[in-house]
């Protein structure tokens, strides 16, 4: 049986469950009602329309470069660079309705598309930017969601990894491999938790972090974040909780001292309520 929550997803193989079931399963996050079987009666749309624009092309760059054309030209479907940091652009659900994303979602579209038309596309977790990957013959090759369904070589990545960082990251095979749903979703959770934050919506990004860590437990970095949002929010005890966790795994943190003092006056706070 499908899982019908995130809670339920977190005991399945990430790798048996469509991309876009766990999309629209982390969608739930804002809209715990959602449709799931609606979004994928529209994306089996989607792939019905796809395949005509598709059928009778020869070539794999061609191929995607058609499947690009109809959903980013015919159906409108953009990146969203006015409103970039707009939590809706990292609910799938708002993605298939507004038809604005950003990369990771548009290439969920075009990934959960193509794989309906059968043709050999992933996700590729390209440091700042998420790409798909579309591997053939030759070997592969990427495609911008964000842009339109621009096509790049690795050696276009490689460009794009020395103008973006200046040096400061070195490019890397693994930017480019396939990524694993994990992989994916965690990211996906990332980006909720980035948008939401900047939106001073706390609420939500505990509830966000909470997920990250049930998929990522060993994620020691979300477990501070996590103790602050509460300590934010006056949940003073699991706040406690969280950040004594966090100075026992990094005795050597630049924050230690930091932390530490909040630590001190979470103590006393639960004193006081005890």
């Amino acid at each position: 049986m499908a899982p019908q929550t995130l809670t339920e997803l977190s005991h399945c193989n990430l790798e048996d469950i469509s991309l876009e079931t766990i999309s629209l399963l982390l969608a739930q996050v804002q809209y715990p009602d959602l449709n799931i079987k609606h979004y994928q009666e529209l994306l089996d749309h989607y792939a019905h329309q796809g395949s005509k624009y598709i059928k009778g092309v020869a070539g794999a760059p061609a191929i995607a470069s058609a499947l690009s054309h109809y959903l980013f030209e015919k159906e409108g479907f953009r990146g969203n660079t006015r409103d970039y940091y707009n939590p809706a652009n990292s609910y799938f659900n708002d993605v298939l309705d507004r038809r604005s994303g950003i990369p990771i979602t548009l290439a969920a579209l075009y990934i959960s598309v193509g794989q309906r038309l059968r043709l050999p596309v992933s996700g590729a977790a390209f440091p700042g930017h998420f790409l798909v990957r579309y591997e053939y013959e030759d070997g592969a090759f990427y495609v911008d969601a964000f842009s339109k369904g621009k096509l790049l070589s690795e050696k276009d990545c490689r460009k794009r990894i020395k103008d973006q960082y200046k040096g400061e990251v070195m490019f890397r095979p693994e930017f480019l491999a396939s990524a694993s749903h994990l992989d994916i979703l965690l990211r996906m959770l990332s980006n909720l938790k980035m948008a939401h934050m900047l939106h001073k919506e706390f609420e939500t990004v505990l509830q966000v972090l909470n997920y990250i860590l049930m998929f990522s437990p060993e994620g020691i970095a979300e477990l501070k974040e996590r103790g602050l949002i509460y300590m934010h929010l006056e949940c003073f005890r699991p706040a406690l909780a969280d950040l004594e966790k966090y100075m026992e795994h990094f005795p050597q943190a630049d924050d230690f001292a930091v932390i530490e003092e909040c630590v001190e006056d979470l103590r006393e706070k639960v004193e006081h309520i005890s």
